[in-house]
């Protein structure tokens, strides 16, 4: 071996983003003139520089060379002791070269960083924060979390209190906040509150925070209740002065089409105190086409008759008035039980009173309060012509309307 490597017995300390400097102690025990090379070796040779590289020596002596370890300070930098070696390596005999081990001891540092997201939340009830804890450090950090409310006006829960974050790495813990008195009506109110982050070796670090307390019922309530207020008299308003009197008098008309006479109303007019309402007569709207005969005053003044009419595929079916009699229809019910189509018509001469299509219906019935008039020598006739079947092609064709009412002589 034509070199000696010798390293001070002491370990060398380095804190990551500072310099550690470490001398290094070259013998040439050959008998020539010769160069040696310095390098390091190791996971520190990443950090290390050597000043200089290289050193001439005579047989016999020392040369003295000066090896600079700078880590830089991240977190991918371990704390703890870092293993390194120093070689020299004879230009003359590089079979002779020799490795001197030595130890670097990196100091631990803390770089936390915390955050608290988001900063201001909205709630009546209650609200949740998330709380960020980034070690950027070297080394793990067992941080705990507390939190504080300098006007006592919230409840303040954490989970989980306790977080350990490895280097490099980054962890959360969840902040609920709960008013403990909540308030119906009003404007919202601001209630700041502080959350502490405390690790072993660190200052203690402090975040605040801000609850904006609102409201149970919002503020737009009262207008939208007040808005659907207004939406519902205004509804009132357009049926009783718009809608109603519309349908009513369109239903009149229909009636005054079908040659029925509407029921007028029988105002009274009051005699004095005491006096008993005596009816005054109010003349009712005549329909067009014939006239018909004023109805007796109540129907048990005639005979009472009732009867059926039915109609087999394009067939009519009547019921005749006796001569010296007229008949007065009360009542009308439609029958088609079976599900016939097409067309059905009720008439007497000169008026159609219902004209009807069977699909539309099962059973339909009429009662009239001012009986259909149908005068002596007249006859009732219903029509039907079925088109298709209810139970298929072969399905009878016999819708009826059954009838009744009474004949005056």
């Amino acid at each position: 071996m034509a070199v000696i490597v010798k390293l001070p017995s002491e370990v060398a300390q380095v804190v990551p983003g500072a310099v550690a400097t470490v001398p290094v102690t070259i013998r040439n025990t050959g008998t020539v003139v010769d160069q040696f090379a310095i390098e390091v070796l190791g996971d520190a040779s990443a950090w290390a520089t050597v000043d200089p590289p290289t050193l001439s020596l005579f047989p016999g002596t020392d040369g003295r060379a000066v090896v600079r370890f700078a880590p830089p300070r991240l977190a991918s930098v371990p704390a703890g002791p870092v293993v390194f070696g120093i070689r020299a390596t004879s230009h003359e005999d590089p079979a002779g070269s020799a490795v001197e081990e030595g130890t670097l001891s990196v100091a631990a540092f803390a770089d936390t960083f915390t955050e608290l997201l988001p900063r201001t939340s909205t709630g009546s009830l209650a609200a949740t924060h998330s709380l960020a804890i980034d070690n950027r450090g070297n080394a793990a950090v067992n941080a705990t979390v507390s939190g504080t409310d300098p006007d006592d006006l919230l409840r303040i829960g954490i989970k989980p209190p306790g977080l350990v974050v490895d280097p490099g790495t980054a962890a959360f813990a969840s902040v609920r906040v709960a008013p403990r008195k909540k308030f119906w009506r009003g404007q919202p109110k601001t209630r700041p509150f502080k959350v502490q982050v405390e690790a072993p070796g660190a200052a203690p670090q402090v975040l605040d925070g801000t609850l904006l307390q609102q409201a149970i019922l919002p503020g737009w309530l009262m207008k939208a209740l007040l808005a659907c207020l207004v939406l519902a008299l205004l509804a009132v308003l357009l049926w009783f002065g718009l809608f109603q009197p519309a349908m009513k008098s369109t239903a009149q008309q229909a009636l005054v089409d079908a040659g029925i006479t509407p029921h007028p109303a029988v105002p009274t007019v009051t005699a004095g105190a005491g006096a008993t309402p005596t009816p005054v007569a109010t003349p009712a709207a005549t329909p067009p086409g014939p006239t018909p005969t004023p109805s007796p005053l109540s129907p048990f003044a005639g005979t009472p008759v009732d009867g059926r009419l039915t109609a087999n595929s394009a067939s009519s079916s009547t019921q005749a008035v006796a001569a010296g009699s007229v008949f007065y229809v009360t009542d009308l019910v439609f029958e088609n039980p079976i599900g016939l189509s097409g067309p059905a018509q009720l008439a007497r001469p000169g008026l159609v009173i219902a004209s009807l299509r069977l699909e539309n219906y099962r059973d339909l019935d009429f009662h009239f309060v001012t009986p259909i008039v149908v005068k002596a020598g007249q006859k009732l006739t219903f029509t039907a012509t079925c088109t298709t079947g209810g139970s298929g092609p072969s399905s009878p064709c016999t819708p009826s309307v059954y009838f009744s009412g009474f004949t005056v002589p």
